[in-house]
């Protein structure tokens, strides 16, 4: 939001400088990004009359002009205008000014040859000095001709042009909770109570219930709350006056004609987002409703729209004129042929215009504020002010019909005076006059320990609100810091806050990414996952189009990230732990995920995978886990490379290979590995404490075993076989290998086994070593498995 410090002077007589102002905002409002001084664009470029025009000896399209500097000296400049003319006002850059020239690049002006000519300073075009929306021309090379502009030679540009204004640029998202603060005269409110003033003004509220009513019919009065037209006879489309031009200059926008303009005015002025229709063109009978399904809209600009029956509009019998407070239509916009208008107002629901603006892909100044919810009470002030600002333009007016529908009216709001609360949560003793007065300042009413609240603030609902007013107000700095009056007991890490760091720690120290994805999907990116978005939790009032739906998996959006990477790194490993969501029912199941992806030009094979998997339980202390066949396989994963993470009986999420058609559709030929697990299913699993046993004196001995099996067997089946043979002697037994060969073992495969043995009362001797062996083999035997 863009703040005319011009504008704030006519206000405020006995105002601060520039900065202090934006200072004092900043302190105790909103955050000022900015301060773009006018008058700096136009240093050293100044007002000036040609003498004197020559054409050049060695040029046919240069002409030697020359300016009166002063009295017996004249300066010569060589210029390539079209238009040039004895006499002629122009604007001359001097030697140290900034220009862009030809309207690409910005130059430091400086003393030159043009074809062996000395030129001193620039005879100016308009779009050479930032001027060509002011000053438009179809010849590319005219010069900027002030016509009978009359001044002094020498004046300052910046001056001259009243372009010597200072533009406080407000960041919006620092005041998006109050909408109040989208314009000067809220602003300038502000600017009075910071500085212990009340700012005297009152709203233009003028009384219009004579006047004949406007047929209106409103359809959807729950999305639309107040809706009000007002008809003025006799008007015409002359030029603005320059405090109407002062405001809209200070928000970049260009002056048109007096009738387009005051709808602007009133926007960047009070805050108010108006409209003018040329009465002339509406036709019939006026109804606010949705727009039919695929009606076509057409903009002021051309532009047509294609609607659906979410999309707010006001029709006549012929067509729509506006779309909700977001664009109005081509067809009945105001010329300078219009001789009577139609002044709107309006409130609508601001989700729902908020929500066709993204669909459409709209976003202008009117719907930036009304999207903040304007209240209701606040539109009558506008209508007046428009009213009476064509009065003043603009004699002949007659202000002939009036319609206002507000069935629902807001409600005043009130909130309790409690001085003991306020200083208790501030933590510092503020007399009751003092805040009155600070409260007085905001126009918030004291009566009876009963605050009524401006019909304004939206944001002012509870007490708490009102101690904040008063801390910013008085100002942050003024409390005395004190230490916390809280009891501070030692905190219980809960083991998704533990996991969390750990597996961050672990991943990371391996040299893998740690990524911060979108909780959002879109149907495209499902469709690219091999899956919909029909599961999934929809956004009722979505960010945009590719954040429609929260994510069930973290894998879809690491491959996004994977896709956009693949130009600059052929090799990435990614990770993220995170909450993705699932339906259940009417309701919405959170978990945390944790899911890693890696691309690589390795032959990375299904155990190296398992092993980091498996170290990474060790890490977070879960002894207990094993790998199973899938019963159910993502859709994005590949079905006969993906098994299933089992911990206490429960099928934690899967591990392996992304299809290789969710590669190729996220345009990457190379084979991607993955695992996901879903942290909040093995919480109760995590950091399980291990019972303490009794620690042997004797040696531990170990032998490696190697089984041939078909390709049924599972591992943990054979596993368990052999740790069932001796379990008092058998103190571990891990997987050592396995072997694959269809041609030496068609439709086998070769397990080897590492078995610990040790025991409490003697040295383990080969002869019980040995028959230990024979008793692993017959159990084995006896499933019909060998020794290799």
């Amino acid at each position: 939001m863009k703040i005319s410090y011009k504008v704030l002077q006519k206000y405020i007589p006995n105002i601060k400088e520039t900065e202090e102002v934006a200072k004092d905002l900043v302190m105790h409002t909103a955050e000022v990004e900015d301060i773009i001084y006018e008058w700096k664009s136009f240093d050293n470029i100044v007002f000036w009359t040609i003498k004197n025009l020559e054409k050049h000896p060695d040029a046919d399209s240069l002409t030697i002009c020359k300016v009166d500097v002063w009295e017996k000296q004249d300066l010569q400049i060589v210029c390539g205008g079209s238009n040039l003319k004895m006499s002629q006002s122009v604007a001359v850059a001097k030697i140290g000014a900034s220009v862009s020239w030809h309207g690409e690049e910005t130059i430091t002006m400086k003393k030159t040859a043009i074809r062996w000519i000395e030129s001193n300073w620039m005879i100016c075009a308009a779009e050479e000095i930032w001027l060509d929306s002011d000053y438009s021309t179809n010849d590319p090379k005219a010069i900027l001709d002030f016509g009978d502009l009359k001044a002094e030679n020498g004046t300052n540009l910046a001056k001259l042009l009243n372009k010597d204004d200072a533009i406080l640029e407000v960041d919006n998202k620092a005041i998006n909770h109050r909408p109040d603060l989208f314009s000067h005269i809220w602003i300038i409110r502000e600017i009075y109570t910071i500085n212990n003033e009340k700012f005297d003004f009152e709203f233009e509220n003028e009384d219009f219930s004579n006047l004949s009513d406007l047929w209106i019919k409103n359809q959807i009065t729950d999305v639309v709350k107040r809706y009000i037209w007002l008809k003025i006879d006799n008007v015409a489309n002359i030029d603005s006056p320059e405090y109407i031009k002062q405001v809209l200059s200070s928000a970049w926008v260009t002056s048109k004609w007096l009738l387009i303009d005051i709808s602007n005015y009133s926007l960047y002025l009070y805050g108010q987002p108006t409209h003018c229709f040329d009465a002339d063109k509406i036709y019939g009978n006026i109804t606010i409703r949705y727009a039919k399904k695929d009606e076509v809209f057409t903009w002021l600009n051309d532009v047509e729209y294609k609607l659906s029956t979410e999309d707010i509009v006001i029709a006549d019998d012929e067509k729509i004129l506006a779309l909700g407070w977001i664009i109005w239509g081509k067809e009945s916009s105001v010329t300078d042929e219009t001789k009577n208008i139609i002044v709107e107002w309006a409130h609508f629901d601001q989700a729902v215009v908020r929500k066709s603006a993204k669909r459409l892909w709209i976003r202008t100044d009117s719907l930036n504020v009304f999207e903040k919810d304007i209240l209701p009470e606040m539109p009558i002030r506008w209508v007046s002010l428009i009213a009476s600002e064509l009065e003043k333009n603009l004699e002949w007016i007659n202000v002939t019909a009036y319609s206002d529908l507000y069935k629902n009216k807001q409600k005043t709001i009130t909130i309790d005076f409690d001085l003991d609360f306020i200083n208790n949560l501030i933590w510092k003793k503020y007399e009751k006059d003092y805040v009155l007065n600070i409260l007085n300042n905001l126009w918030i009413e004291e009566k009876d320990w009963k605050l009524t609240i401006p019909f304004w603030r939206k944001d002012l609902n509870y007490k708490a609100d009102i101690a904040e007013e008063i801390a910013r107000i008085d100002w942050y700095d003024s409390i005395e810091a004190t230490v916390p009056r809280i009891n501070l007991w030692a905190v219980i890490q809960s083991n998704i806050y533990k996991i969390k760091n750990d597996a961050r720690n672990y991943f990371t120290d391996k040299w893998w990414y740690d990524m911060y994805t979108y909780s959002f999907v879109n149907e495209e990116l499902m469709n690219k996952a091999l899956w919909n978005t029909e599961d999934l939790v929809p956004m009722k009032n979505a960010l945009s189009e590719e954040l429609t739906h929260l994510r069930w998996s973290l894998i879809p959006n690491l491959l996004l990230s994977l896709e956009k990477n693949i130009r600059d790194f052929s090799e990435m490993k990614l990770f993220e732990l995170e909450k993705v969501f699932k339906r259940k029912g009417s309701d919405i199941e959170e978990s945390y995920s944790l899911a890693w992806v890696e691309l690589s030009n390795k032959d990375l094979v299904y155990y190296d995978i398992q092993n980091t998997v498996s170290n990474f339980f060790k890490t977070v202390w879960i002894p207990k886990y094993m790998y199973d066949i899938c019963k159910t396989t993502p859709s994005f994963a590949h079905s006969w490379r993906t098994a299933s993470i089992v911990i206490r009986g429960k099928e934690v999420w899967t591990i392996w290979e992304i299809h290789p058609k969710v590669s190729n559709n996220f345009w990457i030929n190379n084979r991607i590995w993955y695992f996901e697990i879903n942290i909040s299913k093995i919480e109760d699993a995590l950091y399980s404490i291990t019972k303490a046993k009794e620690v042997s004196n004797f040696q531990e001995n170990n032998f490696d075993l190697n089984f041939v099996a078909d390709k049924s067997v599972k591992n943990k089946d054979l596993k368990a076989t052999i740790e069932k043979t001796d379990s008092k002697l058998i103190t571990k037994v891990e997987l050592v290998d396995i072997y694959e060969d269809e041609e030496k073992l068609p439709w086998k495969r070769s397990h080897t086994f590492k078995i610990f043995i040790q025991s409490l009362e003697w040295t383990l001797d080969d002869k019980v070593k040995n028959e230990l062996i024979n008793n692993i083999v017959k159990k084995v035997e006896k499933k019909w498995w060998e020794l290799r």
